[in-house]
C-alpha cells in the first residue's frame, strides 16, 4: 500500500512538473483567445481631489497571432466625470446620461482603440479607431446666481493615450499573471507637472475571475429552514454552524448578506475591497444583538449594523413614527435622527475610509429627504398651494433643503434609498408646477417637469418611470403620440437598465395595434386548466379582465343584455381579490347567454402575459371574428360613470360592426377585385417581357464567360511558364546539394502552396483580392530566394480585401515582369512596391520597381504576351460600361530608375 502511494505521488509530480517549469520561465497564467473579454473600472483623480474621472473600459480580444500576441478592441462603455472649477462649484459629464436632446436620433460615439500586446501583456501598439465628439461639462452642484457656462473638453484631454497605455498595460499584465485579486494603483504624470492617481480593477469577464475576498464565521443555534445568502449565492453551513465564502467583490458596490427565513430575515450591507477578510460570529436566537465582527474590515461591518437601526427608525417603513406629528415634532424627530447618525459616524471617523463615510452621508440625506417629502405631500400640500395658504409652521429653509439637494453629485444609481427619493421628488415638483400648468398630469406634464427640474441620472430615471406608467394604460393613441419621445429616449440614454424595460413594455403595447393577431391566445385558470380563446373565433369577442372586487362588474350586466342575440361573445376573466364578502353578481354573470365567466390563476402571474394588468384595474379588449385586435382600453373608474359606460358600449358596437359588410364596403370589394384582375394581367405581360430580355442577356453573359475562361487558361500558361518551373526546381536542387535542407523545405512548401493556390484560382472567374495578394506574396518570396530583392505590399485602409473581387491572376504578370526584367540584376539593392487603393468606382493597383526601366524597346516575348493578356481581360471587363486600363511608365531621371505599372480595374 505504501508503495502504491509513493508511485501515485511520483506520477503527480511528473504530471505537474512541466507546469512548474513553465511557471518558472515566466509564462502567463491566463491564456486568452479570440472572443474573450473583460470589463474594468478605472478611477483617475488628482492629489488635491479637484477632479474625479471614472471609466468603464471593455477589452475584447479580436485577434491572436501565432506567436501569442493579442489584439484587443478597447471601448469606453461609460465615462462618469466630475471636476471642480473653484469655489466649490462642480461640473460634470456622464456618457450614460448626456444632456437630453429631443429629435436626436444619432447615438453618441464611443471612444474605441486597438491595442496590441505581447504574450505577457506588454503593450506593443495603441491606435485610435474612432473620433468621438467633444464633451460638454455642465454644472452639477447647487446653482449660483451667476451664469454657469458649459465647459468643453476633447476626449483626448480627459484620458490621454499615454495614460491609457500605462493603465492598460498594468491591467493586462496583472490579468495574464493571475494577480487580478488586488486593486491596481498607479501614479500618472500630467502635462503641467504633478501626479494623477489611478485605481483600476477587473469587475467582470467572459472567463472565471479569481475570488478576491473572504467571509467566514460561525452562527450558533441554526434552525431548520435558516439559510445564508451572500450576493445572491447560497452559502453552505457545516454541522457546527461554521461557514466559509470566497467571493468576488466590487469595491464600489455593497456586499449584501441575508440570514434567516421569511419575515425574520436579517440583512447586512458592507463595503468590501479586494483582499478583505470579514469574520462573523452570531447566534441565530438573537442575531442582531449577538452578532460581532473581526478581520480587517470589521469596522465597516459594525458601522453598517449600527446605522441600520437609525435608518429603520427614520425611513418611511416606520411611517407611524412621523405621520401624525406636528411640523415642530417632525423637525425634532428628524433632528434627533441626524444627531444619532452624526454621533455614530464620529465614532468611526478614524476607523473607516473617507469614501465609506461620504457614501453614508449622501445616502442618509436621501433617507431623510424622502421621509420629509412623505410627510408634506399627503398633508394637503397641493390644496394649500392653490389657496395660497402659508407654511408658517415650517421653519425657514425647510423646503430649500429639498430644492437644493445635489442629486447629481452622487453616484448612487443602484441605491434604492436614492431611487425612492427621486420618485417622491418628482411628485413634489409636479405639485409645484401644477400651479402654473393648469393641474395637468400624465406623461407630457411629467416629461416637461423632468426637463425643467432635473439632469443626468435623475432626469433619465424620472422619464423612464413616466414611460412605465403611461405604457401601462395600453392606450394605443397615446403610444402613437409617445413614439418620438420613445425614440429620443432609447437613442440618447446609455443605461440599459433604464432603456431595456421600456423597450419590452413598448413591444408589448404595440402588439395591441388594431388589426394585429391577438397577443393573448389562452388564459390560465384557477383550477389549473387553460381556456383557449381561439375557440371563440368566428364572431366578435369582448374580453373583460377584472382585478378589482367582482361587484363592480354589475354594471356590465345591462350592457351585455342590450346586445342582439349571437352577434358577440363575452369572456369575463376575474383575478382573485381577497374580499370580506362573497360577490353577489358572479352567479348572475354566469347565467347570461353568450357569456363565459372564469376565474384566473394567481400563481406566477401567468395570466398577465400580454394583458399586463395591475391591482385595482379593469381592462376591456375587443376582437373581430378572425381574432384580430380591434381595441384595448383601461378603465380607471367603476361602471356607473356615464363616460365609461359610453366608452365600453362604443367598443362593443365597434366589435359587432367589424363583422358586418356595409354597401360601401361591398362596392369597394368589387372595385378592388376588378383592379386586381387587371393588375394581374398587366403584370403577367410585363413579367413575360422581362423574362425574354433576361434570357437574351444570360445568353450573352454565358458567351462572355466562355471567352474569359479561354483567356484565363492562357494566363495560367503564361504565368507558370517552363522557364519559371525550371528555375524553381533548379533552386530546390541547389539547396539540397548544398545541404541547406531547412531552406529547401521552406522553398518547396511555398512552391507547393503557390501551385495549389494558382490552380484553385484558375477555377473561378473572379477571386477575392486577399486570395490574389496571398498568391503574389508567395511568388515574391520564392523569387526573393533567387534574386535577394526586397518587396512590400501597401493596402489603403478603405480597401476591404476580403469583400473586393478581381479577375484571378491579373496582377502576377506585372510583378513577374518587374522581377525578371528589372530586379534580377539588382540583387539586394532591388526594391518592389505594390500599392493598392480605392478611387470610386475603380481599384488602382500600382507596381513599382527600381530596376533598369523601359530604356530598351526590345522586350521579351513573355513580357509582351503577359501584358497583352492583361489588356485583353480588361477589355472584357469594359463590357459593363466602366473602362479598365493598364499604364506603364519609366522613371528616367538622374537619380531614378525603374518601371511603374498602374492597373485600373472597375469594381461593382
Amino acid at each position: 500500500m505504501k508503495h502504491k502511494k509513493l508511485l501515485s505521488l511520483a506520477i503527480i509530480l511528473l504530471l505537474t512538473s512541466p507546469q512548474m517549469l513553465f511557471a518558472k520561465k515566466g509564462e502567463p497564467v491566463l491564456r486568452l483567445k479570440s472572443g474573450d473579454w473583460f470589463e474594468t473600472d478605472v478611477q483617475v483623480t488628482d492629489v488635491s481631489r479637484t477632479m474625479d474621472y471614472n471609466f468603464n473600459i471593455r477589452y475584447e480580444v479580436s485577434e491572436k497571432s501565432a506567436d501569442g500576441n493579442l489584439v484587443f478592441k478597447v471601448s469606453f462603455d461609460r465615462m462618469n466625470l466630475k471636476t471642480s472649477t473653484g469655489a466649490n462649484r462642480w461640473v460634470g459629464y456622464d456618457s450614460y446620461y448626456p444632456p437630453y436632446l429631443e429629435n436626436n436620433m444619432k447615438s453618441l460615439t464611443k471612444q474605441v482603440y486597438e491595442l496590441t500586446t505581447d504574450v505577457s501583456g506588454k503593450i506593443l501598439k495603441l491606435k485610435s479607431l474612432s473620433y468621438p465628439q467633444k464633451i460638454d461639462f455642465t454644472l452639477i452642484s447647487v446653482k449660483s446666481r451667476r451664469s454657469d457656462p458649459i465647459i468643453t473638453f476633447s476626449p483626448d484631454s480627459i484620458l490621454s493615450k499615454i495614460h491609457l497605455k500605462q493603465i492598460s498595460e498594468a491591467i493586462v499584465t496583472s490579468l495574464m499573471s493571475g494577480k487580478t485579486a488586488k486593486e491596481i494603483q498607479l501614479s500618472l504624470k500630467n502635462a503641467v507637472g504633478g501626479d494623477y492617481l489611478a485605481n483600476a480593477y477587473v469587475k467582470s469577464a467572459s472567463f472565471s475571475l479569481p475570488k478576491n475576498a473572504v467571509i467566514r464565521g460561525n452562527i450558533a443555534h441554526i434552525a431548520e429552514g435558516d439559510s445564508l445568502y451572500i450576493n445572491d449565492e447560497l452559502i453552505k453551513f457545516d454541522k457546527d454552524g461554521s461557514f466559509t465564502a470566497n467571493i468576488l467583490v466590487d469595491p464600489k458596490s455593497m456586499t449584501s448578506l441575508f440570514f434567516g427565513k421569511g419575515a425574520n430575515l436579517k440583512t447586512l450591507d458592507v463595503f468590501l475591497k479586494p483582499s478583505d477578510t470579514l469574520l462573523i460570529k452570531a447566534d441565530a436566537l438573537d442575531f442582531n444583538k449577538a452578532v460581532s465582527f473581526s478581520g480587517n474590515c470589521a469596522a465597516k461591518a459594525a458601522l453598517s449594523k449600527e446605522l441600520k437601526a437609525v435608518y429603520e427608525d427614520q425611513f418611511v417603513t416606520n411611517e407611524n413614527n412621523f405621520k401624525a406629528k406636528s411640523p415642530e415634532e417632525f423637525i425634532s424627530f428628524q433632528k434627533k435622527g441626524k444627531d444619532d447618525f452624526d454621533a455614530i459616524l464620529k465614532r468611526y471617523k478614524n476607523r473607516v475610509s473617507s469614501e465609506v463615510l461620504n457614501h453614508y452621508i449622501a445616502e442618509y440625506s436621501y433617507v431623510q429627504g424622502r421621509t420629509k417629502l412623505e410627510y408634506i405631500l399627503p398633508n394637503n400640500y397641493l390644496q394649500r398651494l392653490k389657496s395660497n395658504r402659508s407654511f408658517d409652521e415650517f421653519p425657514k429653509g425647510f423646503f430649500l433643503s429639498i430644492d437644493t439637494m445635489p442629486v447629481l453629485m452622487d453616484n448612487l444609481q443602484d441605491n434604492w434609498y436614492y431611487q425612492f427619493y427621486l420618485s417622491e421628488l418628482l411628485n413634489y415638483q409636479q405639485v409645484k408646477l401644477a400651479m402654473v400648468n393648469g393641474d395637468q398630469y400624465g406623461f407630457f406634464a411629467d416629461f416637461a417637469t423632468s426637463l425643467a427640474s432635473l439632469k443626468g441620472y435623475p432626469l433619465y430615471y424620472s422619464i423612464s418611470e413616466s414611460f412605465k406608467e403611461e405604457l401601462g394604460r395600453s392606450d394605443l393613441a397615446s403610444t402613437e403620440r409617445l413614439k418620438p419621445y420613445y425614440e429620443d429616449f432609447i437613442s440618447v440614454c446609455g443605461d440599459t437598465s433604464l432603456t431595456n424595460p421600456i423597450k419590452v413594455l413598448w413591444t408589448k403595447v404595440r402588439q395591441w395595434l388594431p388589426g394585429s393577431p391577438s397577443p393573448v391566445k389562452e388564459l390560465f385558470l384557477k383550477d389549473g386548466s387553460l381556456l383557449n380563446l381561439t375557440k371563440f373565433k368566428g364572431k366578435p369577442l369582448v374580453l373583460i379582465v377584472n382585478y378589482e372586487n367582482p361587484n363592480i362588474l354589475e354594471g356590465y350586466i345591462n350592457l351585455i343584455k342590450k346586445q342582439k342575440g349571437n352577434q358577440v361573445h363575452f369572456v369575463i376573466a376575474q383575478l382573485n381579490v381577497p374580499t370580506l364578502e362573497k360577490s353577489r353578481i358572479v352567479q348572475k354573470l354566469k347565467e347570461l347567454t353568450d357569456v363565459t365567466y372564469v376565474e384566473l390563476s394567481g400563481e406566477g402571474d401567468k395570466q398577465q402575459e400580454g394583458v399586463d394588468i395591475k391591482f385595482m384595474e379593469t381592462k376591456v379588449f375587443t376582437f373581430d371574428s378572425d381574432f384580430r385586435v380591434i381595441s384595448s382600453y383601461l378603465l380607471s373608474t367603476v361602471i356607473g360613470d356615464h363616460a365609461i359606460d359610453n366608452r365600453v358600449e362604443d367598443l362593443i358596437k365597434k366589435a359587432i360592426a367589424s363583422d358586418t359588410m356595409t354597401p360601401e364596403q361591398k362596392a369597394s370589394l368589387i372595385n378592388t377585385i376588378g383592379w386586381s384582375v387587371g393588375s394581374i394581367l398587366f403584370t403577367s405581360i410585363i413579367i413575360f417581357a422581362v423574362y425574354r430580355a433576361r434570357l437574351t442577356e444570360l445568353k450573352k453573359k454565358n458567351a462572355l464567360k466562355n471567352q474569359i475562361r479561354e483567356l484565363e487558361i492562357k494566363a495560367i500558361r503564361s504565368q507558370m511558364n517552363p522557364h519559371f518551373l525550371f528555375n524553381s526546381m533548379n533552386s530546390i536542387q541547389y539547396l539540397i546539394n548544398d545541404k541547406q535542407y531547412l531552406q529547401a523545405n521552406i522553398y518547396l512548401e511555398k512552391f507547393s502552396l503557390l501551385m495549389r493556390r494558382v490552380l484553385n484560382n484558375s477555377e473561378a472567374s473572379f477571386v477575392t483580392l486577399s486570395d490574389e495578394l496571398e498568391a503574389i506574396k508567395l511568388y515574391c518570396e520564392l523569387e526573393q530566394l533567387r534574386f535577394d530583392f526586397k518587396f512590400e505590399i501597401n493596402i489603403s485602409p478603405d480597401v476591404n480585401t476580403r469583400l473586393t473581387e478581381i479577375p484571378g491572376m491579373i496582377i502576377q504578370p506585372l510583378v513577374e515582369n518587374s522581377v525578371l526584367h528589372g530586379l534580377a540584376q539588382k540583387g539586394a539593392e532591388g526594391e518592389l512596391v505594390i500599392s493598392i487603393n480605392y478611387q470610386q468606382p475603380y481599384l488602382k493597383i500600382i507596381v513599382t520597381d527600381n530596376g533598369a526601366g523601359l530604356k530598351e524597346k526590345g522586350s521579351t516575348h513573355h513580357q509582351s504576351f503577359g501584358l497583352k493578356l492583361v489588356r485583353e481581360r480588361l477589355n472584357l471587363l469594359n463590357a459593363g460600361g466602366l473602362a479598365g486600363n493598364l499604364e506603364l511608365s519609366s522613371s528616367l531621371g538622374e537619380n531614378q530608375s525603374g518601371v511603374t505599372a498602374i492597373l485600373t480595374i472597375p469594381i461593382d
